[in-house]
């Protein structure tokens, strides 16, 4: 290879010269080329140094400009809906960010910290949040275009992602983030309709959950790109957004003096949009916070919670109070702070009366809540409501109209579950004793009413008895209330005596007073945190009730021993009977006890349970009993009821489709017979079942095998020739019987079913019906009966002197029997032959 290669030319510059000393080695210092872009005095400056990818300092230059420029005392605003504004954001997100973030993000320096803080703070508007979002989405969208660089695309675009989706959530982290942007609209430079439109925007993008949804997307992706355990991000978990959208709802309305008109109707429309997200109980939560701990005045509530729409005002009260319910009453420790459950009671009642007297709606939403949706809530939260609403005697008649008129609707006792029931009836006596304490002659008149007359009646005569053991205990309580001792009712049965029904006639002896709102406050009803998992449910923990004088050691499990008692001196009774030794069960032929089966499946006696029994997957047993009894229970109902009519081609189905998992023995016999019996049942409409199933069915061979036998096997059944046939199908005459009088509520007992029928259905009903017994009576037939019949005619006189009677024409047809229309011929036609026929002569054109 050397004399290949050959030198075309050398050339030196200096052939003298050498540079192997270290003299001649300088060490040149690296300078980064800097751009002087002068002073930024101008929105048009700005957006050039943005784009021409400037250094930290001249960075940080343009956003303290942008910043001292962003008043609206200004010429310009960054904050404004302009073009140049628009353009200097674009720039900022799509430009700047790419290639600052990731090296400012965590830096600790104070240059670092001011860009951050500024960056943050200019892209804090309804148009930062949108091109922020709109960056996420494109970036989470986007799709390599070549193979070749698809891992550095990968890398780069999860890089992009994590920087913008982290820029986000310190745009969004703190508290005031709403009310800051709401700020910037409302100054001077911003016109009525524009600011509405762009608090609209703003209200899409987090009200409605934009933001939500595409910072999931991101999030999303990056934990499948990422190859190490990241931490999610808040903005794409539901239950944390919904917490910082809440707390800043929460600071819009702690603003002092800031209390105009324009401020609550923002603030209504993002409340409004924000619980369709569907987190309600947590936006409320972190929203009214101060009404749920008892921290702040209801008037700061109240005067924007009044525009509210109805329904919102009722999904709000709705989890409020089942917030209240799960904060203050919820476990035995939260409503120990006070020393009894009365004072959360009477503080949360005094809250919803508070609530209620600055709006009308609630109060109305109070008593609908007290009839419908509250009935299913804890006893404690509804004494709450009842104890807020009786303070005003209109709103206590109407409750009790209410509860009284659903207590005794008919439809209301029959259709409506035991639980709600049971409700109802501890809101009416709640009430009622509330009443009797305020007008003692209201209870006598309730009592009179025709009204409460038939709700006792339709109670006492519901067909449900816990149902009308309800009735009992409200009408004994009425009478223990209006009637002297000797005149109240007593219907003198075991359920009005016994605990439940005590604690149900102390409910009238229940009246609960407004508290104070202080009550409230405690450690444990603080507002929800960003972190996940503010509901968490604390341990109830169970307490002995140790009896005095009785020490802790003693109590457990006491050790008694066991003495053996030798039987076999003692003399046996000799009245008592003695009984022989049970026959041994082989399911208790095992060593270890927990593998005896107690629980043994029974044949089935309905067409749903035999349906069950062949789908069942799990239990052998089972499968093989219904596999087994399939046959005879479907010939014994086919002529008893509409359960074969009704089910009749989803067990032809079944059958067909059946396979054998656990290896029986005899399957395919045992599956023939149940589709036989099932074909036999209904002919017209199976046959034509069977036929379209074999043609255009999705089965195997084997399966279309057997659809033919049965198809065959069937029709041979039905022209009578099914006793010639039972050696193929291994079928018992017993199971093949149609017969009305074989279903077994038909028979009578076996003795006296014997004795009342013939020798012949005896003998085959009881099974003796062997070869011999066959042959003896083909003999009897063949050779006893006409030596009978000749003896009888010698009796009779020689033939010579037999008088021939001859009867009329009339008398002749009379006796003779009609022809007996051949049914069988259009069954077979119409569910055999044409559709066989007719799908094979289409099959074999097509």
């Amino acid at each position: 290879m050397d004399e290949l290669l050959v030198p075309f030319k050398t050339t030196s510059t200096n052939p003298g010269r050498t540079w192997n000393d270290d003299k001649h080695l300088l060490e040149v210092e690296q300078t980064t080329p800097t751009k002087d872009y002068g002073d930024i005095n101008s929105p048009a400056r700005a957006l050039e140094v943005l784009k021409a990818h400037p250094q930290q300092e001249d960075l940080l230059d343009v956003l303290t400009w942008l910043r001292s420029n962003s008043d609206g005392d200004s010429e310009f605003n960054i904050y404004g809906q302009t073009l140049q504004a628009s353009q200097i954001i674009h720039a900022l997100v799509n430009d700047v960010l790419p290639d600052h973030w990731s090296s400012i993000h965590n830096n600790q320096t104070s240059k670092a910290h001011k860009i951050r803080k500024y960056i943050t703070s200019i892209l804090s508007s309804v148009s930062g949040i949108s091109m922020i979002t709109l960056r996420l989405k494109l970036l989470t969208n986007a799709e390599e275009h070549t193979e070749e660089n698809r891992k550095a695309q990968e890398a780069g675009r999860s890089q992009a992602l994590h920087d913008t989706l982290s820029v986000l959530e310190s745009m969004l982290e703190s508290k005031d983030v709403l009310y800051a942007i709401w700020s910037r609209q409302c100054s001077s430079s911003f016109a009525a309709s524009p600011k509405w439109l762009l608090w609209k925007e703003l209200v899409i993008l987090l009200g409605n959950g934009k933001v939500l949804s595409t910072c999931a997307e991101a999030d999303n992706k990056l934990a499948k790109s990422s190859q190490t355990l990241r931490k999610r991000s808040w903005l794409s978990d539901g239950t944390r957004f919904c917490s910082w959208v809440g707390y800043n709802l929460t600071y819009m309305m702690d603003v002092p003096g800031e209390k105009s008109h324009d401020l609550r109707k923002a603030w209504v429309q993002m409340l409004e949009r924000a619980l369709t997200l569907g987190h309600v109980d947590t936006i409320v939560e972190a929203t009214f916070g101060g009404i749920i701990n008892g921290s702040r005045d209801l008037t700061t509530y109240s005067d924007f919670t009044k525009i509210l729409k109805l329904s919102t005002k009722k999904a709000v009260i709705l989890s409020l109070l089942r917030i209240l319910a799960k904060v203050h009453l919820s476990t035995p420790d939260r409503i120990a702070d006070n020393g009894d459950p009365q004072s959360k009671i009477r503080s949360i009642a005094a809250l919803l009366h508070g609530f209620a007297k600055l709006d009308q709606d609630i109060d109305n939403l109070l008593l609908e809540w007290l009839s419908s949706d509250g009935i299913a809530q804890d006893l404690q939260i509804r004494r709450a409501v009842i104890a807020a609403l009786v303070e005003d005697f209109n709103n206590l008649q109407t409750a009790v109209a209410n509860t009284l008129r659903s207590f005794g609707d008919k439809l209301y006792i029959k259709h409506t579950p035991v639980l709600h029931q049971e409700g109802t009836t501890e809101n009416l006596l709640l009430l009622i004793g509330n009443a009797h304490q305020k007008n003692r002659s209201y209870v006598a008149s309730i009592a009179q009413s025709s009204t409460y007359l038939n709700a006792i009646s339709n109670r006492l005569a519901a067909s449900s008895h816990r149902a009308s053991v309800l009735g009992m205990y409200v009408g004994t309580a009425v009478s223990q209330l209006i009637d002297p001792p000797e005149k109240r009712m007593d219907f003198g049965s075991d359920e009005m005596s016994n605990s439940q029904a005590q604690r149900y006639l102390r409910l009238t002896k229940v009246h609960d007073s407004l508290g104070s709102i202080d009550g409230l406050r405690s450690e444990r009803a603080t507002s929800v945190d960003l972190a996940v998992g503010r509901f968490k449910k604390a341990a109830t923990i169970q307490e002995i009730n140790f009896q005095p004088g009785v020490e802790r050691s003693s109590i457990g499990s006491k050790i008694i021993s066991i003495e053996e008692i030798d039987n076999e001196s003692e003399t046996e009774d000799e009245d008592l009977p003695t009984y022989a030794k049970p026959d041994s069960d082989a399911s208790d032929s095992e060593e270890d006890p927990t593998l005896v089966e107690r629980n043994k499946p029974s044949a089935p006696i309905y067409i749903n349970d035999l349906i069950s029994g062949l789908r069942e997957t799990e239990n052998h047993d089972r499968h093989l009993l219904a596999l087994t009894h399939a046959s005879p229970l479907i010939c014994r109902k086919a002529a008893f009821g509409t359960e074969v009519t009704d089910s009749v081609e989803e067990l032809a189905s079944i059958f067909t489709g059946l396979g054998d998992k656990w290896n029986i023995e005899n399957f395919q016999e045992l599956r023939l017979q149940g589709m036989i019996a099932v074909l036999v049942a209904q002919p017209l409409k199976l046959g034509q079942w069977f036929s379209r199933a074999y043609f255009n069915g999705e089965y195997s061979i084997q399966q279309r095998a057997a659809i033919l036998t049965t198809l065959g096997l069937g029709a041979r059944e039905l022209a009578g020739f099914g006793k010639e046939d039972m050696a193929l199908t291994k079928t018992t005459q017993q199971s093949r019987s149609k017969d009305p009088s074989s279903f077994p509520s038909r028979q009578l007992p076996q003795k006296l079913h014997a004795l009342y029928t013939n020798s012949n259905s005896s003998s085959e009903i009881s099974g003796s019906g062997n070869a011999i017994t066959t042959a003896s009576r083909t003999l009897e037939k063949s050779i006893l009966q006409p030596m009978a019949l000749q003896a009888r005619e010698s009796l009779s006189g020689p033939n010579a002197l037999k008088v021939r009677t001859f009867s009329s024409r009339m008398e002749v047809e009379k006796r003779r029997t009609k022809p007996i229309p051949n049914a069988l011929a259009k069954v077979v036609a119409d569910g055999f032959f044409f559709p066989l026929a007719g799908r094979w002569s289409v099959h074999v054109q097509g």
